[in-house]
């Protein structure tokens, strides 16, 4: 039988849980306050049609609200101090019989946290002998019944109950010296390893959880080691301040994309990352000084992969070692190594030492992370896929909003398969001793047969030439690979044009550094004869009709055998420009 003073103090009891006025009730419901007061004080029931939105808004059942047993939880919450779930309607259905047999671990609740932070449930519940709270943390068992009488609230200062530094895999209590510290009444604590030394066997991320009581029940409050809890001033409430490690974001790093004077996609990269430090360098000089603007490969699987500048051939020691820089790499990383390596990427945001790492969006190409939100739960970055989603959501208000926080910059959607963190800069190599290196680099590469599956060099040029007067491979082919073979070309003649313009440039800016040497003549002829090789290339490529603007069924119509033949006759023409090339480099480093 249904009691209306019993209902109406379950009502009364979850509004105040829910920090709501009678009239706040009252008008969410549609209803007068008089009504609310009326039921509160068991003088009548609500209707019928008020209870679903009753139900949802005081987040228990109809039944548990009409029906009431003697236990009862008023709030329940899974939280790591952090992010916080309300799970009270959920761990009310659990009650049987007035008791409540609650395993918690991540599977348990709707709701999952993805952090490496201690996760607990924390639970205010009422009996007939009064109202209590507990907590239990993950993989433990709660188990309340009529006769469970756990802590009572604090109608004073705060009591703190529980207090752990350290995190969910390895941790320890720190209780004791938080009582001790209270003693001095601090206004705020910091989680640090001289408050709180962390264990030795910890090789992941500490935080300082606090859990503690006040007069509306139990509460919980983490942060990162760095970070504040701070007392309100009547030391009634702990809450945690916003660490500058909360978000970071490195402002102004330039846009990435291809057709923009940097067709390689590494070392575009690698340009946002070292000028975002302020080192003054160029696209061309990254491509010079590491070699990579020498650079040909090519499969005869036909690829677009041919283009990255490390698939075949280091170019990256060079170019770190002619900046004076370390690099880090992190690659194929297991879960366990990324959640580490997290923590390292975090740090060399806020020390403006922006990481590179390939496929971070849409596609394997380089890109560079520029911040982080979150503490680091969403990273962001420039990639070479960036302009067509300005472009699709330009008008979009919701993604301009969103641009306003990430000041410009998307989210990284993938973990990248290949990472590099660059370190300090020292021992800088002399701009001749640079080139020099180049040149070595230059003839290293072009002379070498091949990694894998990519053919290096002069060699590629071969490769390359004997798959565009493979007639019967284009005869037989359907019209999808034909298409695609078509866009591994562009793309290929696309990275060959951008190399070559850049060793032209690079050239010509290193003439002054050999003076009146003796290979200065060499030199100079080098640099006119990249001058030619560039000119040939952009002249074809330009012609060019790029495939993406086009439907891939008129594939055949755009690549004609002509048009094939044509370009096999300038690739051989350039590798035979090539081969003068390497003469005059080996000129250059005989003087």
């Amino acid at each position: 039988m249904i009691s209306s003073e019993q209902v109406g103090k379950r009502i009364a009891r979850l509004r105040k849980e829910k920090h709501m006025s009678q009239e706040q009730l009252a008008e969410q419901l549609n209803v007068s306050a008089q009504a609310v007061s009326k039921w509160e004080t068991g003088k009548s029931l609500p209707e019928t049609s008020s209870l679903p939105l009753l139900s949802s808004l005081l987040g228990h059942s109809i039944d548990s609200i009409l029906l009431p047993q003697k236990l009862v939880v008023l709030s329940a919450v899974y939280t790591d101090g952090q992010a916080a779930y309300d799970v009270t309607h959920f761990v009310n259905q659990l009650i049987v019989g007035n008791r409540l047999n609650l395993v918690v671990n991540k599977l348990t609740f709707p709701e999952s946290i993805k952090s490496d932070r201690l996760k607990l449930l924390l639970l205010k519940y009422e009996t007939p002998s009064g109202v209590y709270a507990t907590y239990v943390f993950n993989d433990d068992l709660l188990t309340i019944d009529l006769h469970s009488t756990g802590y009572a609230s604090s109608p004073s200062e705060l009591d703190i109950v529980f207090a752990a530094y350290g995190n969910e895999q390895a941790n320890r209590n720190v209780l004791n010296k938080i009582k001790h510290y209270e003693f001095f009444q601090w206004k705020q604590l910091t989680a640090s390893h001289k408050l709180f030394p962390s264990l030795i066997d910890n090789n992941g991320n500490d935080y300082l959880l606090l859990l503690y009581l006040n007069e509306e029940g139990i509460h919980a409050v983490s942060c990162a080691e760095g970070e504040q809890i701070h007392y309100t001033p009547d030391r009634t409430r702990l809450f945690r301040t916003e660490s500058p490690h909360e978000h970071c974001i490195v402002e102004g790093v330039g846009r990435l994309g291809f057709g923009r004077g940097m067709d390689c996609s590494w070392a575009g990269a690698l340009l946002l990352s070292l000028t975002a430090r302020g080192v003054d360098t160029t696209y061309e000089q990254i491509m010079g000084v590491s070699g990579a603007c020498w650079r040909i490969a090519f499969t005869a699987m036909w690829d677009y992969s041919s283009t990255d500048a490390l698939v075949a051939y280091n170019y990256s020691d060079p170019a770190f070692n002619a900046y004076g820089l370390t690099a880090i790499w992190a690659n194929n990383l297991n879960p366990e190594e990324r959640r580490l390596e997290k923590h390292n990427i975090l740090e060399s945001i806020r020390n403006h030492q922006l990481p590179i790492a390939i496929n971070l969006r849409v596609a394997p190409e380089w890109g560079v992370i520029t911040g982080y939100l979150d503490a680091g739960g969403t990273l962001l970055c420039r990639s070479y896929f960036d302009d067509e989603t300005f472009e699709k959501l330009r008008n979009d208000p919701e993604f301009l909003e969103y641009m306003k926080v990430s000041k410009g910059y998307l989210n990284v959607d993938n973990w990248p398969y290949m990472l590099v963190r660059i370190g300090n800069q020292e021992n800088i190599p002399s701009a001749l001793d640079n080139l020099y290196a180049s040149f070595r680099i230059r003839v290293d590469s072009m002379n070498t047969a091949g990694n894998g599956d990519y053919s290096l060099g002069y060699r590629a040029f071969e490769v390359w030439q004997d798959g565009l007067l493979d007639d019967a491979w284009y005869k037989n082919a359907s019209d999808k690979d034909f298409a695609r073979r078509l866009g591994v070309n562009h793309f290929c003649m696309m990275g060959l044009t951008d190399a070559r313009r850049s060793a032209a440039a690079y050239l010509q800016e290193s003439l002054p550094l050999l003076g009146n040497r003796p290979g200065y003549t060499a030199l100079s002829e080098l640099a006119e004869l990249y001058a030619q090789i560039a000119a040939l290339l952009a002249g074809y490529y330009n012609c060019m009709t790029d495939p993406a603007s086009v439907k891939s069924d008129i594939s055949r119509q755009l690549w004609t055998r002509e048009q094939r033949e044509q370009q096999a006759k300038l690739l051989q023409t350039v590798a035979a420009l090539e081969l003068r090339g390497e003469a005059l480099a080996q000129a250059v480093l005989q003087h």
